[in-house]
């Protein structure tokens, strides 16, 4: 990503314009370069608008699929089927062969070069609407998280930490422990804190968190996370639980002090579903060849990067869900990305989210998501790089692209449970959207949004560097 694209995205907050300078709020206290820095860092030249697509070949066309979609974690089946959880507490989902539909093929209109261009290093905004990040009409098939049942007590995980020994306020709420917001404020050295009725306001120079007292939504710098708990408010104090500052605010805003990233030289690239799996079945085509096309153009632009890449299915093959697991597994010193496409029960269901693996003792961020994860499974070794991977990722493509901001989300996907490297699922958007499929179905979108991840995973290596040279 280029230093002005960097600075885009960092600095484009809803109330001041953007500028050039780079974020320090996040510095802890031993002056080392925060998340914001890290993660994004830029080269010293603009990047060149994106070449003129090409025309869209036709595709065999499918009806869109009527319900909700099932990722790789849940194998589609084109028209029924019964859904059981494994022992991890992933879905999985049982799947017939996909039959081509024999309808009339429709000849996508060819996607025209501003499509591309006039997105490229714009950061997305808040949405407007209800509340502080608006409504969600056309995502029906992720309803708003709910509070899950509290599980057993499980110990704590420990606290952040630093060399001037500031201290936490911890506040018990059911059972669970939560710091105050000024306890954030006071430790990440934000220059104000606020909690006006139900907004929560966190701010630097350039930095912003923002919350909502009773949501599991929170924007950094207009990124989407999804918290693994609402945040509450007693006494006129915003209460972050302490498993979200652990899991997920500490690893973004200091990747420096991540403790559970490894060095790594090789990317797995699972592109997802594949042979009789068809996956979502989508306006243009079929989500598993969508995704085998974009694992061979991002695998060469890693390569250009200095990468290794294993591809989990080179060619329209079945891999069952166990084999990627196991393909990631004995690939040494690797990350593992799993590239999918969406679905959707609404034609107009949009956007791009991104899934790091569900943080034991607590929930999935939608309902097919695995549940409530209450004994941990192998993926949780990593969770804080996982996160820091999803977020380098996401914020990334995000960032060049004006598309829907559906959040970075928690799921207890069979093919992140078991992963012994950090590892992601990205969605890079709806096949059933006719809009969103056009440009999915052009090579220029996926050489695009290719060259996104791979400079993503080029910045998490450079952010988590510290941490993996100790570990040598």
């Amino acid at each position: 990503m280029t230093s002005r694209a960097a600075c885009r995205f960092l600095l484009a907050l809803t109330v001041v314009s953007l500028s050039t300078a780079q974020a320090d709020v996040t510095a802890a206290d031993d002056g080392k370069p925060g998340f914001l820095k890290r993660m994004f860092g830029g080269g010293s030249k603009d990047t060149p608008p994106p070449p003129a697509p090409e025309e869209v070949k036709e595709a065999p066309k499918a009806k869109p699929a009527p319900s909700s979609s099932q990722r790789e974690k849940i194998t589609i089946k084109p028209k029924s089927g019964s859904v059981t959880k494994s022992s991890s507490g992933s879905t999985t989902k049982k799947s017939t062969p996909a039959k081509t539909a024999s309808a009339p093929v429709k000849k996508p209109e060819p996607v025209k070069p501003s499509e591309i261009e006039k997105e490229t290093a714009v950061m997305p905004k808040a949405k407007s609407g209800d509340g502080e990040f608006g409504t969600d009409d056309d995502d029906k098939q992720t309803a708003e998280a709910k509070t899950p049942t509290p599980a057993p007590v499980t110990p704590s995980e420990p606290l952040p930490t630093n060399t001037k020994n500031i201290g936490w306020q911890v506040v018990k709420v059911g059972g669970r422990d939560y710091v105050t917001g000024e306890s954030i404020h006071n430790f990440y050295r934000f220059s104000s804190y606020k909690v006006d009725g139900k907004h929560v306001w966190l701010r630097s120079n350039n930095l912003i968190l923002k919350a909502s007292i009773g949501s599991q939504e929170m924007l950094i710098n207009n990124i989407k996370f999804i918290l693994s708990f609402p945040v509450l408010e007693s006494g006129g104090r915003a209460l972050f639980s302490r498993l979200d500052l652990c899991k997920l605010i500490d690893p973004v805003l200091r990747p420096t002090y991540i403790t559970d990233g490894e060095p790594f030289d090789t990317v797995v690239v699972d592109a997802g579903h594949g042979g009789h799996d068809a996956g979502a079945r989508g306006v243009y085509g079929y989500e598993k060849d969508f995704a085998l096309k974009m694992s061979y153009v991002l695998k060469d632009a890693l390569q250009k990067k200095g990468f290794k890449v294993i591809l989990s299915r080179p060619n329209d093959t079945f891999v069952s869900l166990g084999g990627r697991v196991a393909i990631a597994n004995a690939t040494p010193r690797s990350i593992f990305v799993s590239l999918h496409f969406n679905s959707g029960g609404s034609s107009v269901a949009s956007g791009i989210e991104t899934f790091a693996l569900t943080p034991q003792g607590s929930s999935a961020s939608l309902e097919r998501g695995g549940g409530f994860n209450y004994n941990g499974t192998t993926g949780n070794s990593h969770d804080s790089a996982n996160i820091a991977l999803a977020t380098a990722v996401h914020a990334m493509v995000i960032s060049r692209f004006k598309f829907v901001d559906r959040g970075i989300k928690r799921a207890q996907w069979s093919v992140l449970t078991g992963c012994k490297r950090p590892g992601i699922l990205f969605e890079g958007g709806f096949v059933t959207n006719g809009n969103e499929c056009r440009l999915i179905a052009s090579d220029t979108y996926r050489s695009s949004v290719a060259s996104a991840i791979a400079d993503a995973v080029v910045n998490y290596r450079t952010a988590l560097r510290g941490s993996m040279t100790n570990q040598r």
